[in-house]
């Protein structure tokens, strides 16, 4: 009985060399010639360990055949390798050398066979002609890979589609549009845009078992998948060119910042079906941006806001903002109501008024879809459709811009002092930020009529999540006062203690 040896074949993933090759036939080959070189040597073969469509030259892949192999190299599994070349089982220095000390600190007999002659890896001698063969494959990937490089670069520049699985959304070819996943997509943009959340839409995906092409079998199609498969520019025809060193560093990246643009700074638009435009697809992904920002309302580190008048209601008294609370466990008030909105002196209100929460929710729910009644009809009747959220955020966000050309003006003319100079622009820049995202936003929905807008609301409120009802309240009101209960007397809901400002 020979030296027991692990057969190792691998071919890179297919077209990395821009050859096209199918990589099941060469690894098939190179059994043939494992086994070959097995008998003429005499050996014992183990198992075959075999990685196919995985680059050895790429830092970042990882081969798992190839990690076991090592393994039963270091455990005494097997005492060599049998390889049609040694390029074959590695194209990385580091790789070699972490082969070169299991050999040097092995005291049994070992070997390294392929096809092109033995590597005595106890030797000087076999360690240099080991280091320079695989030093020689390595510059030769890398030639290979600036090639290839290069050449996806300008198919992307031309708008060709990219080459390999076809994205979530798009049939194989990644030319034609996948109609089942291009709905839950298009779906998917229509809710964010009316307040869902991105968590909501997760949980609805993974209830309708939807799988991404990089989901492993038995496994749901994780948050940050659906968050890469909705903010992909692809969606609106827009062509991204990732260079491999980028995608090795940073793992996953955002692909809106590696948009490919022309001369004249255009995007390039790719040959394909698109599913969305531009400007709902930039509606999106600032909406999501906009969600990921800490704000008030909500716990620190989350984007859920639970109450629906959360940031709206305000005190009658010194009209500071409401927060909600929760009534004591196992009080009438807590098994009736839950919760209430209160002004709070620690948030530097009054203190002076609360209000029991679900009646003046919707006491407000059903002031606005009285309202939306009314703006239908109206708006039937040949009243203009101008969305008034929409003027008046822009002209906010003018009159911002103009504060900051105006602050930095005072700088430069020495009117300013700095340590002003710079809390005041921060928060002109944090200001402009938050409106430019609400203008992009109120853009898309102005694509719909007022009037369709308002008769879809109507329609679809009662499927409505929170923060779907939480986006509509925000399109239409300002703020929602609520006044002091006057003392003695029951404490019945009175509404004309709520006053609601429409925007």
């Amino acid at each position: 009985m020979g030296i027991i040896v692990g057969g190792y074949a691998r071919i890179s993933d297919v077209g990395e060399l821009g050859d096209g090759r199918d990589g099941e036939e060469g690894v098939t080959r190179q059994k043939e010639d494992v086994h070959d070189l097995v008998k003429v040597r005499s050996l014992t073969l183990h198992r075959m360990y075999v990685d196919n469509d995985l680059s050895a030259f790429k830092r970042r892949v990882k081969r798992p055949d190839f990690d076991e192999l090592v393994s039963d190299l270091e455990t005494e599994i097997i005492d060599g390798i049998a390889a049609y070349n040694i390029d074959r089982v590695t194209r990385q220095p580091g790789q070699l050398e972490r082969l070169i000390d299991i050999y040097e600190r092995a005291r049994r007999p070992m070997v390294f066979a392929t096809t092109a002659g033995d590597y005595d890896l106890s030797t000087d001698d076999g360690r240099f002609n080991a280091r320079l063969y695989v030093m020689i494959a390595n510059k030769f990937s890398a030639d290979a890979a600036r090639r290839v490089a290069r050449q996806k670069k300008a198919e992307a520049l031309q708008g060709k589609p990219h080459r390999g699985v076809a994205p979530f959304g798009w049939m194989d070819g990644g030319e034609k549009a996948e109609p089942f996943e291009a709905e839950l997509i298009s779906k998917a943009h229509r809710d964010i845009l009316n307040g869902k959340l991105l968590s909501e839409v997760h949980a609805e995906w993974v209830e309708l078992e939807v799988r991404s092409r990089q989901t492993p079998p038995g496994r749901n199609i994780t948050y940050t998948a659906v968050r890469y498969i909705l903010t992909n520019p692809r969606l609106c025809g827009y062509r991204v060119y990732v260079p491999q060193a980028e995608r090795e560093k940073r793992g996953r990246i955002d692909l809106s910042e590696f948009v490919l643009e022309r001369s004249d700074g255009t995007p390039v638009i790719g040959e394909w079906e698109k599913i969305c435009s531009p400007d709902e697809w930039r509606a999106v992904c600032d909406v999501l941006k906009s969600r990921a920002m800490k704000g008030r309302g909500r716990k620190k580190g989350t984007t859920v806001t639970k109450r629906l008048l959360t940031r709206l209601a305000r005190c009658g008294e010194c009209g500071g903002g409401m927060q909600s609370m929760m009534y004591t466990r196992g009080t009438v008030s807590f098994d009736r109501y839950g919760f209430f909105y209160a002004c709070l002196k620690a948030a530097g209100g009054c203190g002076g008024v609360s209000r029991s929460g679900p009646p003046v929710e919707e006491h407000v729910e059903g002031l606005l879809l009285g309202h939306l009644r009314r703006m239908s009809k109206a708006l039937r009747s040949g009243t203009s459709e101008i969305n008034p959220a929409l003027v008046k955020a822009r002209v906010d966000l003018d009159q911002v811009k103009a504060e900051i050309a105006e602050a930095r003006q005072l700088r430069e003319s020495g009117e300013f002092p700095l340590k002003e100079f710079v809390r005041e622009i921060k928060r002109l820049d944090d200001r402009r930020d938050v409106l430019e995202i609400e203008v992009a936003t109120l853009n898309v929905s102005g694509l719909e009529s007022s009037t369709t807008a308002a008769e879809r609301i109507i329609r679809e409120w009662g499927t409505y999540t929170t923060p779907m009802k939480r986006a509509a309240i925000e399109r239409f009101i300002e703020a929602v006062v609520i006044k002091k209960q006057p003392r003695g007397g029951n404490h019945a809901f009175r509404s004309d203690l709520i006053d609601v400002i429409w925007k």
